[in-house]
Order: C-alpha cells, then structure tokens, then sequence
C-alpha cells in the first residue's frame, strides 16, 4: 500500500513539473525581475518542504479523529458495504482499501496527509502558473495553505473532507488552466474528476453542474463578443469562436450527463434501489427549512398535522435545525413514523420542502442570512469551532468496542483538545475573513485583468457560503473548501498589488531617466555664463 501511494505522488508531482515546464514557469527567464533567481531544485524542494512539514505537523497530533455520526455510517460502510442513503459513498471503500485490511486507521490517515499535501501544491501551482505570482511569493501561498486550521484538523479525521478537498483542487487547478489555455483535455479532465468529487462529497454537485455551462463561456467571452462586433454569427466561419464556443459547450454538457448517469445507476446498484445522486434529499430539504413551513405546504394532512403541532418540538427555531433532521421525537423522526416506507416519505418531504420555496423564497434566504449573521460574534465562533469536535457526542459502547476490534483503536470519550484543535480553535480571527470571501472575490470581477478568474471563484465561493449558511449550522467545518478559496482570492489580489508595484516603480524610473537626459553636464555648468569682451 505504502509503495502504490508513493509511486501515485511522485506521477503526481512530475506531471505537474511538466505542465509547469510547458507553460514556461519553471525556467530562469519565466522568473520576474526582482523575484530573484532559483536553481532547477527549487520546485522539487519546495514539494519536499510541504511533505516534511505535514508530516512532522501529523507526528505532533496522529490520533484518528471521530465525528458521529457521519464517521460512523462511513466505517459501517467499510464494514459491511451498506450505502448511505444522505451521503456519498466512494469514502467507506477509501477505509476498507485503506484502514479495513491493515487492522489501523493510521494508513487512511496517512493517506490523507498525502493527498492535502498535493493539495497545498496544486494551489501553489494555481498561484504561478495560471496567477503567475512570483515563484517566492507562489511558495509563500503554499506554505500558508499547508498550515490551514481547516485543512490540519480534517486531514485527522474519519470524514471526506481531506480528500474531497484534494479533489476539488485537482478540478479548480484544471478549469483555471481550461481558462488560460481553453484546451478541450482540461475541460474532459474536469468533468471526470468531477464524479470522483460528487462521489466523496455530494454538496459539490451544484459547483459541478454551474461548470458544466460557465467554463466555456467564460473562456470564450471575450472573443466572442469582439466577433459580434465585427460580424454577425451567421456569417462566421466554422472556425469561429462563437462555434468552438457551442462545441465546447455541448461536449461538456454531454459529458456531464453520461458521467452522472453512470454514477447514479452504480449507486442505485449498489443501494438496490433505482438510480439516483442521494435518497434523502427530501427529507434533507424539510429538516434545513423547517422555520418556514407551513401546514399548506404538504400534500399529505398527515404531515400538514404534524406541522401544525410543530411547537411541540421546536419547528420555528432555526438552531434545531440539525436536530429536526437526526434527533428522535423531532421532525424526520416522526414523519417516517407516519411514512414507515422511506422512498415515500423522501418524496413527500421534497415536495413538502419545494413548496415552501416556491411560496417564500425570502423566508429560504431569510434562514441563511440569520446564520450567517450570527457567525459574527467571537463567543459564537468559537463555540461553532468546538462543536466540530463532537465533544457533545461521543461514541457509544458497541461503536468503541468495534473501532478496538477491527481498527485497535482506543478512543477516548474525554473532553481534553489535541494541539490540532487547540490551533483549530484559536484560529476564529481568521474564520472571519472567509466570511468575507464572497465580497473580496466580487470586487476582483472589477479587475479586467483577472476578470475570468474572479468571476468563476466569486461563483464559486457564493455557492459554498449560500450552502454552508442554508444546511449548516453552528459548525464551522462547512467553510473548509471556501478556505481554500479565499486564499486563492489573497493570492490573486497579491499579484494585483505586486503588478502596481512594479508599474509605480516603472513610472518612477522612467521619470528619473527622463530628468537625466535633461540635465546638461557638470563641465558646461562649470563654463562662465559670459565670454568675450
């Protein structure tokens, strides 16, 4: 396993080396006057210098880390290769190939170091070959993206996060490079890793479908409308950008649909049940808007009475939300009473849930505005921070008696916080920028030169946080992807800097040259100002 997983990351490396190579950032004359110049080394030690500091980062806090019940249906599915109707399922057979075999979690971790390690190179890749930041200050990038609060912590966790967030790398490092080159490979390339992304966490799936159309829009725009200019469409040639444009278009979205038809259909194999992304994504729905239900809203009286009871467990307060979805007694617990079948009472709850968009859209948007305003508050912060750690909830008897049988692993139901969540929690200062994220992308759409990029992280970053405020609450784990996009966001907004830099000191240069050839030399200074008698 050890020798297939170094074997993975060295192709990984050399391939991106490669594509650096082609796109001219590695060689001496890439490299930006004042940058300083770096011997050939230099990329391969700057991998090494994140490896090392991830795992000496790994050897300082290595215990594997549990958050119920998302840890437990994924190690269920491990176990006996049940899936999980609410989640994706490609991280259960991760544990199985990983941590099943061996008899440790210690491997899946390891792993997972791994794969966020590429993670913080493939930004750093972001930073010089698509921003073209100088090589250091590319390398700046990557060490502050190695030592992200977010990413330390879940790279110790039984969740998907670490790796989806390798994944969602891996596409935004090609779409970027679709962007820059519009090469079609990059954009096959984007659409396939995208199913392996949906697979380990399924709320990317509306970043991926929003990819699908704006990728080639975005990078055709620009010569698209200078053909309109010029000339109509209908008199352009076959080779026109506006038809390269439809072509690349309709590719796309081709691939998205056979790619999302084969993944629905081995889902639905595996389930036993008819295709489809996930099988609870009604009753999802119904639990998250809760606070604006209404008895109207449900098709069925028996649901419509039982959200006119709604008081009796706390159907208007926006903090149970989580707990209308999972706690007994509340709001899914009762209505699969009602429904024992649960396709049916999925569908229900999705129609029940759809409704009560359509009447009160501002009621929907209402419940993200409220969570998102109360994220800003320091006590609140850290309160969401520490709840991440699932203190609150800690393993029963049967799951700690089956992690020490099949993964000897000794968990600990104390409340005592490694260094990883110390650093966790002590990091809220900076939880508030990602909340800012959204507006710092939306004033880098301003900047033509950057334009197709603030645009498709704006997109990006305004999906993630609509959903973390929407389906999340009182956690802060929801903002890791947008993490790593807001640093993407400081990295694009340094290059803009650093370019105005070098213009005022091009300007200024120029002017003293200018004053130089104007001054007349010392000697004729020196003359007396009147000669002759």
């Amino acid at each position: 396993m050890s020798d297939i997983c170094a074997v993975t990351i060295l192709a990984i490396l050399e391939k991106m080396r490669h594509q650096l190579d082609r796109l001219g950032m590695t060689s001496p004359a890439s490299i930006t006057k004042g940058t300083g110049r770096f011997p050939p080394l230099c990329w391969p030690l700057f991998c090494f210098s994140i490896f090392a500091l991830k795992f000496l980062l790994f050897a300082i806090d290595p215990a594997p880390k549990l958050y119920l019940g998302d840890s437990g249906s994924y190690i269920w599915t491990a176990l006996s290769g049940s899936i999980p109707p609410d989640r994706s399922f490609f991280y259960g057979y991760v544990i199985r190939w990983t941590a099943l075999w061996t008899g440790s979690l210690t491997w899946l971790m390891v792993v997972q170091v791994c794969l966020s390690a590429i993670t913080c190179i493939l930004f750093s890749s972001v930073t010089r070959v698509i921003f073209e930041l100088p090589e250091r200050w590319s390398y700046v990038f990557g060490f502050l993206c190695a030592i992200d609060p977010l990413q330390l912590l879940y790279e110790r966790y039984v969740m998907t996060e670490a790796i989806s967030l390798f994944l969602y790398a891996f596409v935004i490092y090609h779409s970027f490079l679709y962007l820059k080159t519009r090469r079609l490979r990059n954009l096959v390339i984007v659409q396939a890793a995208s199913v392996f992304l949906i697979g380990f966490r399924m709320s990317f799936l509306l970043q991926v479908q929003i990819d699908t159309i704006i990728l080639p829009l975005l990078a055709f725009a620009p010569d698209v409308l200078k053909q309109i200019r010029r000339r109509p469409l209908a008199e352009a040639s076959f080779t026109s950008p506006g038809r390269v444009c439809a072509g690349h278009l309709l590719l796309s979205v081709m691939l998205m649909f056979l790619l999302h038809a084969g993944y629905k259909r081995t889902n639905g194999w595996l389930s036993h049940r008819e295709p489809d992304y996930l099988y609870s994504t009604g009753t999802t729905l119904l639990a998250y808007w809760a606070p604006v239900l209404q008895a109207e809203d449900a098709p069925d009286p028996r649901l419509a009475d039982l959200i006119r009871r709604g008081d009796e467990f706390h159907l208007k307060n926006p903090v149970f939300r989580n707990a209308q979805r999972f706690r007994p007694g509340h709001l899914i617990d009762r209505l699969r009473k009602l429904e024992p079948d649960r396709a049916k009472a999925d569908s229900l709850a999705k129609k029940t849930a759809l409704h009560a968009l359509w009447r009160d859209p501002l009621g929907v948007l209402g419940i993200g505005c409220r969570t998102y305003v109360g994220y800003w508050n320091v006590a609140a912060m850290k309160r969401c921070a520490e709840s991440d750690f699932s203190f609150r909830r800690p393993p029963d008897d049967n799951l700690m008696a089956l992690l020490a049988s099949r993964f000897h692993l000794s968990y600990s139901k104390g409340t005592i916080m490694s260094p990883t969540q110390l650093y966790y929690v002590a990091a809220w200062p900076y939880y508030f920028l990602i909340l800012l994220a959204p507006l710092l992308s939306g004033l880098a759409i301003a900047l033509r030169s950057v334009r197709r990029y603030a645009i498709l992280l704006f997109v990006h970053i305004s999906i993630m946080m609509a959903m973390a405020m929407t389906f999340g609450s009182d956690s802060i784990r929801y903002l890791q992807p947008i993490s790593f996009m807001t640093l993407l966001v400081l990295a694009l907004g340094a290059k803009i800097a650093l370019r105005s830099v070098r213009k005022d000191e091009a300007v200024a240069g120029g002017q003293s040259s200018s004053v130089e050839t104007l001054r007349p030399p010392l000697s004729a200074l020196a003359q007396p100002a009147f000669t002759g008698s």
